[in-house]
C-alpha cells in the first residue's frame, strides 16, 4: 500500500511538472468578451457558469436537489424534546410583509432575467425569493404558510424546474446553439428551485424545531 501511494506520488509530481513546464502546448483560450459575445451576453461571468462551464452548474443543480432531499428525509426522526412557541406576531411584522413581499419578488425576477446583462443570475435571486418566503413565516407561521401556498405542489415545480434546466441544457449542448434568451430562461428555472429549496429547508428545520 505504501508503494502504491509512493507511485502515485511520484506520477502526480510528474504531471504537474510536465504542466507547468510548457512541453506539451496548450490550447487558446478566448478572451471574457469574446466568451461573452458569443453567448449573447454582457455579464462574462454568466457566459461561463451556464456556458463553458455548463456540465460543473448542472451538476452543483443537481447537488442541491439531492441536499433539500437529505434536509426532508434527516429532519424526519429528528424532533426537539418540546415545541418552543412561535414567536409573537406584531403589526409592524405582518405591515412590513404585506409592503415588502411584492417589491422583492419584482426585484428577484429582475435580478434572474438580468443575470447575463450585470451582476445577478438565477441563484442569488432563488436566495432573495427565499427571504421573502422566510419573511411570510416570520409573519404568519411557518405551518399557516405552508397550508396557504401548498408546499406539496411547490416541491412538485422543484422538481420540475429541475428537469427543464436539464432538459433545456440537454438540448442547447446536442444543438450546439447560445443565445441570450437561453441565459434568461435557464436564471428563471434556477431561481425557481432555489428559492423553493430555501422553503423546503425553511419549513423542515421549522418543523422539526417546533415553529417559527
Amino acid at each position: 500500500m505504501k508503494a502504491l501511494a509512493a507511485v502515485a506520488l511520484v506520477g502526480l509530481m510528474v504531471l504537474l511538472a510536465l504542466g507547468v513546464s510548457g512541453v506539451f502546448p496548450r490550447p487558446a483560450v478566448p478572451s471574457g468578451e469574446d466568451i461573452a459575445a458569443e453567448w449573447g451576453a454582457k455579464n462574462v461571468v454568466a457566459a461561463i457558469i451556464l456556458g463553458v462551464r455548463l456540465w460543473d452548474t448542472l451538476f452543483e443543480i443537481l447537488v442541491y436537489a439531492m441536499t433539500m432531499v437529505g434536509v426532508k428525509l434527516g429532519l424526519r426522526l429528528l424532533r426537539w424534546e418540546r415545541p418552543l412557541p412561535p414567536v409573537a406576531e406584531t403589526p409592524l411584522l405582518r405591515r412590513s410583509a404585506d409592503l415588502l413581499l411584492g417589491p422583492i419578488v419584482v426585484f428577484a425576477l429582475y435580478v434572474a432575467v438580468s443575470g447575463h446583462l450585470g451582476p445577478g443570475g438565477g441563484f442569488p435571486a432563488g436566495a432573495i425569493l427565499g427571504t421573502a418566503l422566510l419573511l411570510l413565516a416570520l409573519a404568519k407561521g411557518v405551518e399557516r404558510l405552508s397550508a396557504e401556498i401548498h408546499e406539496p405542489t411547490l416541491e412538485w415545480a422543484e422538481y420540475g424546474a429541475i428537469a427543464a434546466v436539464l432538459a433545456v441544457a440537454g438540448a442547447l449542448l446536442l444543438l450546439g446553439r447560445r443565445g441570450s434568451a437561453y441565459l434568461i430562461a435557464a436564471n428563471l428555472l434556477i431561481a425557481l428551485e432555489v428559492g423553493i429549496g430555501a422553503w423546503v429547508v425553511l419549513h423542515r428545520f421549522a418543523s422539526s424545531r417546533g415553529e417559527v
